[in-house]
């Protein structure tokens, strides 16, 4: 029962967020939709963002999980987009929200992780130094994570995997960048 009733408040709020800006969405719109009370709301989330983040992971984790499945970057990065364009009478809801900014810092977190992923496997067999690794890493998702949030307000006009094989080239930058890393043979500090 608890699961169902998680389940249904979760895609309430979905159906929710299809029709209307995230910030004109109220715990007693979501309640109210769901036939529960505020209560039984409060047992599963401690608020509305609390629920938005809990879907947020629940997809990056199916994403996460495809990239596993194939090895493949490109993959997962078309199968983010895909998954962006499928939700996106949702994401032009966030986006037009006061509350972009927490979907924004929300795709910061998930990408420095698989920025870290992306880069490390690159590095393999250079002798590359941690932080250098951390710096391309960094570099790489504020990139990634600005193209695709721009991506996000303009409407995704592009295609999915159009927009996935174009953030792609840039990759190439980072195997350069890990390269000169390994040949640098003087201290900047």
């Amino acid at each position: 029962m608890q699961k169902d009733t998680k389940k249904l408040i979760s895609s309430t709020f979905v159906e929710l967020l299809s029709s209307k800006p995230f910030d004109k969405i109220t715990i007693k719109d979501i309640v109210d939709a769901c036939g529960i009370n505020r209560n039984t709301f409060y047992y599963y989330y401690s608020d509305i963002y609390d629920l938005l983040e809990e879907i947020f992971k629940k997809e990056l984790n199916e994403i996460v999980e495809g990239h596993r499945e194939t090895g493949s970057y490109v993959e997962g990065l078309i199968k983010v987009a895909n998954v962006a364009y499928e939700h996106k009478k949702l994401i032009n809801n966030i986006c037009s929200s006061r509350s972009y900014e927490y979907l924004e810092n929300y795709m910061y977190k998930s990408c420095k992780h698989i920025m870290i992923d992306v880069v490390t496997n690159a590095a393999t067999g250079l002798d590359v130094p941690d932080e250098d690794i951390e710096f391309i890493a960094s570099f790489y998702e504020y990139a990634f994570i600005g193209i695709i949030s721009e991506w996000f307000r303009t409407g995704m006009r592009e295609s999915p995997t159009k927009f996935a094989s174009q953030l792609w080239l840039v990759v190439d930058g980072i195997r350069r960048a890990l390269r000169k890393s390994a040949k640098r043979k003087f201290d900047l500090s």
